[in-house]
Formats: structure tokens, sequence, C-alpha cells
């Protein structure tokens, strides 16, 4: 499609007047706001070594989202198989304490805030296309703002002929980015990193973008790049560093410290 800028005159006045830009919104912790501001239409990497907390953080985010903006969010994510237990965690952030502790009305909001909200896919094959074409159901059904692919090595992937591996990532990602583009929807992918490599003093250090499986076009793709990490397993704390923003209004290049609350799943800036 060619595009003449004559015709995009009334968008071009809307971005002068920072009307644009507002379309990227609070992720309800104040701290992360610094550096991350949640736009729809792009392709967020969240990456981690095992046990660091990408899923918790995810959710911990799309529950502010849902809570403050009215986004709703469709999960692929095996990692939180079944989706009973899944819908209990959120549930346990939305009421703030343990599920044995619930009432029955606290019960029935957060049941009724879940259902509002979210949309789980439990498919028989895991193709990209098929995610792809499930999310523009939800879309047209009942509204869909952010698709959660958790995680990505639960996908059966597409392969050309003859293509290297990072050629097929590549070709996955740029159609996933198309998708997130044409439908005004915020897609969030969870790859691994490759295995860790100790440092001399034997501690595994905090990875990057570049040390996601498959090589480096999960940074070259991305809109957002962010890596959750725990220093300390043994600790009730994150880092979260964002590393790359492919927009200066939708964040900025930057580590926040984030705490864990056990019991209830929740975090809070520090």
């Amino acid at each position: 499609m060619i595009i003449d800028p004559k015709t995009r005159i009334h968008q071009f006045n809307k971005a002068c007047k920072g009307e644009i830009k507002r379309k990227a919104l609070s992720t309800g912790f104040l701290p992360l706001d610094n550096h991350i501001l949640l736009a729809k239409g792009y392709l967020m990497i969240i990456s981690g070594f095992p046990g660091s907390g990408k899923s918790e953080f995810v959710d911990a985010v799309l529950l502010n989202m849902f809570l403050l903006h009215g986004w709703r969010t469709l999960y692929f994510s095996p990692e939180n198989h079944p989706v009973e237990q899944h819908m209990l965690k959120l549930a346990e952030r939305i009421c703030r304490k343990p599920a044995e502790h619930f009432d029955q009305e606290e019960k029935r909001k957060a049941y009724d805030i879940i259902c509002e909200y979210c949309t789980w896919y439990d498919p028989d094959e895991a193709k990209v296309n098929a995610i792809l074409n499930v999310a523009k159901e939800v879309k047209n059904e009942k509204g869909l703002d952010v698709l959660v692919i958790d995680p990505w090595n639960a996908v059966d992937h597409e392969r050309k002929e003859n293509a290297m591996l990072h050629e097929n990532l590549g070709y996955s990602l740029t159609k996933i980015l198309k998708f997130a583009r044409d439908n005004e929807i915020l897609v969030i992918i969870v790859p691994h990193p490759g295995k860790p490599s100790p440092n001399k003093d034997g501690n595994i250090g905090m990875p990057d973008l570049y040390s996601i499986s498959d090589g480096a076009m999960w940074r070259n793709k991305a809109d957002y790049g962010v890596i959750v990490h725990r220093p300390d397993m043994g600790k009730d704390q994150m880092i979260v560093s964002v590393q790359k923003i492919k927009q200066k209004h939708m964040g900025r290049l930057g580590m926040i410290l984030m705490d864990y609350e056990y019991l209830t799943g929740r975090f809070k800036g520090v």
C-alpha cells in the first residue's frame, strides 16, 4: 500500500498535539511507568530464566490493564495449565488474599471480572496461524486488546523448506507483528533464554535479549523488550530490565526493582 502523506494530515495534527502519544497507558505500577507505557498494535517480548517470575509479572501487569483500562486478554498459556488454576491465581490477585479466605461475595466478584476480561485458548494444535485466527475471532465477538503466547516453545512452529532456524523465527515474528498492527492488539510473547552460563564467580548473570533461544531475531523484531531476573532465587524480589523500547512515548530503557507478595501473587515497585 502506497501512502501519500497528504492523506494523513488529520493524524499528523493529532500527533503534534500529543493525542496519539496518550494511547500509551499506565501499567498501574508507578515505578514501572517511568520505563514502560503500554500501547496496542505492538509486539512485546518478555524473557528470563526459569523461575524468574515471567508469567507472574505478565499476569500482574495485565490484571492492572483490565482493572484500570478495561483491556481484554486472550491467553495461550500452557505453562498456566489447567485454566481453572490460572483463574484461581488471578482471583487471588484481585481479592488480595489466598483463595481459602475468600467469602462468597469476593469469589463472585473475582469470577465476574475474570469472565469479563479474560479468555483462554487450549488448542489441539498450537500453530501460529491457528492462534492468530482465534484471536481475531475473540476480538470480533467480545473485543480483544492483548494476546499472550506463554511460552513460545509450546507453539508448533511453521517452517519454510530449506530455511535456517533464525529465518523461520523471523518469518513467524513478522506475521505476528503484522497481525498486531492490523488488529490494534498488543501481542506478548514469553520465550526462554538459552542455557545460563555461570561467570568466574559461579553466579548467573542477567540475560539480555540476545540470550533468548534461536538468536537475535527476538531483539530485532520487538517493540518492547523486557528481561525479568531474580538474582537471588531465595528472595521474593525481581529486577525488571527494559532493554528495548521502539517509540520514546512508550517508555525508556532502565531497570526497576519489584517486590513479590507470595500469598496474594501481587507486586509492588520499590
